[in-house]
């Protein structure tokens, strides 16, 4: 019914050669065999012999060409072909032997992969540990220098920055910017030098540009920095203390070995140490304190840590303050001196007109207030407690007999350091009252407190976690110091070998005493006998009276230990022990009798009534509320001070 349908050719019709495709893959396998880039485009300038320039791009798109971009076509071609060797050798053992080569490729693997694992390990690990430093200064620095410098985009900071996180700690080259190979010395050197020294706070450098064949580079060399340690056993060091004239005591050593000191009648009467706990604060405090003692100072020392300065303990030309109550009227005694102090400056001025040799001012004051953070909280807490029915207001006087101290000193020879952790404007009793701190010293700050203390300074130091090390702040200008370290023995010996000044009493200050005087230096009691004890201290005698107990003492009234264990001392032994009967005022007598053989901060005695000696209640109740206790005493030794 149907035509047969005609035969077909079942041969596939052959289509002309494509030579343009033949030409593209003949050029890419020419171009892999000879190390070229493969698509042809070039990323660099370099050649079949020579490498591309460093931190330069030929990529159309401009952005950083890869590391083995700058590879010679030479060397490129070199590690292809023995990744084809390794590959062909791989598939021919496969072919011929193929349960060894997968053996052989199971523990290839096993250790590459190992070696991969340990290799991303120590990378993410280093990432970690030097996360905050690329942070906080080299990302910062990289946003400037490579607008400075031209760099493509894309570039890495690792790829030409060389900055070690403890570049602040050393000393020689310490930091290494690669240049591009087509960067030409100019203007731009300079600025490059000087974005580098302002973001790393680098101090006391020398910048080297050098531009030897195709790698050029800027090398930072630092000066030698301050030493690890400055001990006060060190002969030399002990040198430089001695040395130090009175109104400005040896702080430490800066960069190359120099002495670095504030003038206390010069450049600032009062010092702020800020720092977190372990900074140092207390050490410098003690070296500073024991050096003003030495020169026949005096020192008054506010701690309601109690045991900060143990080296302190006993000492006659210092008075160690722990209670709010003696705080709240040590500072307003030491503003009725100030008053009495700026007279006599008002009174020699005349006298110096009228060529009349000056009164005496008296010994130089030092005040510390360590944990200065907690001071003013104190003092407003307990003046809420006791202030006067009726009284208005709500500010506490010692806060404002402080303020009146600070902006004393320079002629009156009255100075204070202020310690504590973060000093706010708020903490010092205001930003009036923390100006008058014209030298001021940081460790291991943050930046927010530095651009609250120090503002003016610029760039931040980087801060160290090296005990010791502070930034001494003067006249705009910072100074790296690592301070002396004196152990609590050499600091008592120190302080009471050279001129020794005794300390006066709070209430010989409110009474406006002449501080060049003590209570244990003035026998002035009329018609009473005086005698001196084996310390050459004179002392007066109290007669026996003929019978009878002897009548509670007035106020000023010398008194026993027995009497004082039933009145200005009563409870000072503390609750009796589970099982202890022996009455109160026994285990009181008992306690001041152990105080007196043990502990160096119970006061002198003032008189002798026979054989017994007398002491004044008021040193002995302020002794009772500023004493150590036990307690006290464990914690610190458990925990130690700072």
């Amino acid at each position: 019914m149907f035509a047969p349908s005609p035969a077909t050719d079942s041969r596939p019709v052959r289509q002309p050669t494509d030579w343009r495709k033949v030409g593209r893959r003949a050029a890419f396998v020419w171009r892999a065999v000879s190390g070229d880039t493969l698509d042809g485009k070039p990323r660099t300038d370099r050649t079949w012999t020579h490498r591309g320039t460093p931190l330069t791009t030929k990529r159309e798109d401009g952005r950083m060409p890869h590391s083995w971009d700058y590879l010679s076509r030479l060397e490129m071609a070199g590690l292809r072909a023995f990744g084809g060797f390794v590959t062909a050798g791989t598939g021919v053992a496969a072919a011929v032997e193929p349960s060894e080569t997968l053996q052989s490729l199971q523990l290839s693997g096993v250790g590459a992969a190992a070696a991969a694992a340990s290799w991303a390990g120590f990378r993410g690990m280093d990432g970690v540990v030097t996360w905050k430093h690329r942070k906080e200064w080299i990302w910062p620095l990289h946003v400037v220098l490579r607008d400075l410098l031209g760099l493509p985009e894309g570039v890495k900071p690792s790829d030409y920055l060389k900055v070690p996180a403890d570049y602040a700690e050393r000393a020689g080259d310490v930091v290494r910017v690669e240049l591009p190979g087509t960067w030409v010395p100019g203007t731009d050197a300079s600025a490059v030098v000087q974005a580098v020294t302002s973001k790393l706070a680098l101090q006391d450098v020398k910048a080297t540009v050098r531009l030897k064949g195709g790698k050029h580079h800027i090398t930072f060399t630092q000066a030698p920095r301050a030493p690890q340690r400055v001990m006060y056993s060190d002969p030399e060091v002990a040198e430089r203390v001695h040395k130090a004239p009175a109104s400005a005591p040896f702080l430490g050593l800066s960069h190359r070995d120099v002495a670095v000191s504030i003038d206390l009648d010069d450049e600032s009467p009062h010092i702020m140490f800020s720092a977190a706990p372990g900074g140092g604060k207390s050490v410098l405090a003690k070296a500073f304190a024991a050096q003003v003692l030495h020169h026949g100072g005096i020192a008054f020392l506010i701690d309601f840590k109690r045991t900060s300065h143990k080296w302190a303990y006993g000492l006659k030309n210092l008075m160690y303050i722990r209670s709010e109550m003696d705080a709240h009227f040590l500072l307003l005694a030491l503003a009725q001196e100030g008053n009495r102090r700026m007279a006599i400056a008002e009174e020699n001025v005349h006298r110096e007109l009228r060529g009349e040799p000056p009164l005496p001012m008296g010994p130089r004051i030092l005040l510390i207030l360590e944990e200065a953070n907690t001071l003013r909280k104190r003092l407003a807490k307990y003046w809420a407690k006791n202030k006067p029915e009726g009284t208005k207001g709500n500010e506490s006087p010692a806060v404002e007999a402080l303020g009146e101290f600070l902006f004393m000193g320079r002629s009156q020879l009255m100075h204070a350091l202020l310690i504590g952790q973060s000093l706010t404007a708020q903490t010092v009793g205001g930003p009036e009252m923390r100006e008058a701190f014209t030298a001021r010293i940081l460790a291991r700050y943050t930046q927010n407190a530095w651009r609250m203390l120090v503002p003016e300074v610029s760039p931040i130091p980087k801060a160290s976690r090296h005990s010791g090390r502070v930034q001494i702040v003067l006249a705009g200008q910072a100074h790296e110091t690592q301070v002396v370290f004196m152990t609590d023995e050499e600091a008592k010996a120190y302080a009471t070998s050279g001129v020794v000044t005794n300390v006066p009493s709070i209430e010989q200050l409110m009474r406006g005493t002449d501080t060049t005087n003590s209570r244990h230096s003035e026998g002035t009691h009329q018609g009473e006998q005086v005698v001196s004890d084996t310390t050459g201290r004179p002392l007066r005698v109290v007669p026996d009276p003929d019978q009878g107990e002897p009548a509670a003492p007035a106020e000023a009234a010398p008194i026993s230990l027995s009497q004082a264990a039933r009145t200005v001392c009563a409870g000072v032994a503390g609750p009796a022990q589970p099982g202890v009967d022996t009455p109160q005022e026994k285990r009181d007598l008992m306690a001041l009798r152990n105080a007196r053989s043990r502990d160096k901060q119970f006061p002198d005695h003032i008189a002798l009534k026979g054989k017994e000696k007398l002491y004044n209640p008021t040193d002995l109740e302020r002794w009772a509320r500023n004493r150590i206790k036990a307690s006290a005493e464990s914690e610190t030794a458990e925990t130690g001070t700072e």
